[in-house]
């Protein structure tokens, strides 16, 4: 798969996750008697910092485990090595993660909010789980 179609898929996943979230989250308050109304308000700032946030944390886990890519392992013997501390990726990554931080909060104002209620929040997600198997997982042709 190519870049652009896994960050697609990492951010499809997240907001899928986080409508299904937002759906039991409402009910559960609205069985137990609560004030839903929070739990009904998105600001579209929230998605992009989902969406940027999920794609950058999978970026960085996939840096971290430092693995050989599909095509390299056939070509030469893969040990194991010790994993090593790189400060400087770790580093980069918390600047990002503070810049989508503050790009999203400083976008907060400007922004839509949009009204949501727990089952439309529950056919986002299922519509974004079925996407996914529909969009993503299909199997190739041969």
């Amino acid at each position: 798969m190519n870049k652009a179609k896994n960050y697609t898929l990492i951010a499809w996943i997240a907001l899928s996750m986080f409508f299904l979230t937002q759906a039991i989250i409402g009910w559960f308050v609205t069985f137990t008697g609560g004030d839903v109304a929070p739990f009904e308000k998105v600001n579209l700032s929230t998605l992009i910092i989902i969406a940027a946030g999920a794609i950058l944390l999978v970026e960085a886990l996939m840096n971290f485990m430092d693995r050989p890519e599909e095509g390299e392992e056939a070509q030469q013997d893969y040990t194991p090595v010790k994993p090593r501390i790189d400060l400087k990726s770790i580093l980069l990554y918390v600047v990002l993660v503070v810049v989508i931080l503050v790009a999203g909060l400083a976008l907060r104002s400007a922004l839509p909010v949009f009204s949501i209620s727990p089952w439309v929040n529950l056919i986002l997600a299922a519509i974004g789980f079925i996407g996914l198997k529909l969009i993503f997982l299909r199997k190739k042709r041969s």
